[in-house]
């Protein structure tokens, strides 16, 4: 038995680079910040740099405190409401913003991006198929 998905995106990415990295924009009233981040399928949240929430102006310790768990151990986060953009998608969703300075790595996650996407992904030709979940 066959399953029929419909994708109505397609973003292509380097297979020689490590990782899956898409442009994002992050959004706070009128005041964006544009940068990459990795697709992560094993991160519960989307995390960035502490750097990005401080641009869009949050004092980052007034999230919602998060503690963020992996395999070589835990830090901590703070989430906030912006608005994510990814290849051509906008979501209004809450997002983790590192403590941590030193933190520069920007990971989309479950909550706040896979959830809202039906994703399709050919490693071996570096292709990234996207449509929003409602659409």
């Amino acid at each position: 038995m066959g399953y029929l998905v419909e994708y109505l995106h397609l973003s292509e990415y380097d297979v020689g680079q490590p990782g899956i990295s898409l442009p994002i924009t992050l959004s706070l009233a009128t005041i964006s910040v544009t940068t990459n981040a990795k697709l992560d399928t094993g991160s519960t949240d989307c995390i960035f740099a502490r750097q990005y929430g401080e641009q869009l102006g949050l004092i980052i310790e007034d999230g919602c405190l998060v503690r963020i768990g992996t395999a070589t151990g835990i830090f901590t986060t703070y989430r906030h409401p912006v608005t994510l953009a990814v290849l051509g998608h906008c979501f209004d969703v809450g997002v983790c913003f590192a403590a941590d300075e030193s933190f520069q790595r920007n990971v989309l996650g479950r909550h706040g991006f896979l959830e809202q996407l039906v994703l399709g992904l050919v490693d071996y030709e570096g292709k990234l198929y996207l449509r929003a979940y409602n659409e």
